[in-house]
């Protein structure tokens, strides 16, 4: 019965996990075999995100797993209630703090028409107009 007990705060805490964040992916297919396209950057779009804790979320979480340990555990009354407030404290310790980043979207206009969208993280490397060429390394520079 214990071990069901002590397991029951982790199966909690993996259930929270994917609430954690959520990210989309957006994927082209790339030609097969040896390959070059040949393009001129169209636009850019910067996109700033942030991310921010939440402390009491995290203390109230924490509480609750630390109760259910600090109980599973063999204590009850003190020993639940050092556990629950352990948890709060590290809960609350661990989902403070938060993200800023950038990610910039360059749209290309390639030489059949298409319009692909290339991602990059916190810098870009390519200016509007300038033209590029893809291959299956990547997105370059092209010299003409």
């Amino acid at each position: 019965m214990k071990l069901n007990l002590t397991m029951a705060p982790l199966a909690l805490l993996a259930s929270l996990v994917p609430a954690c964040a959520t990210t989309a992916t957006e994927t082209y297919p790339a030609p097969q075999g040896n390959w070059v396209m040949y393009g001129q950057v169209e636009s850019i779009r910067a996109t700033d995100h942030y991310a921010q804790g939440d402390p009491g979320g995290g203390a109230i979480a924490g509480a609750v797993i630390g109760g259910v340990l600090g109980t599973a555990l063999g204590g009850r009354g003190l020993g639940t209630f050092i556990g629950a407030t352990e948890g709060a404290i590290i809960g609350a310790q661990t989902s403070q703090g938060g993200y800023a980043g950038r990610t910039f979207e360059v749209f290309v206009r390639f030489e059949d028409g298409s319009v692909r969208r290339f991602v990059f993280e916190n810098q870009v490397p390519f200016r509007r107009g300038e033209y590029v060429v893809w291959t299956p390394q990547g997105l370059a520079h092209n010299g003409y």
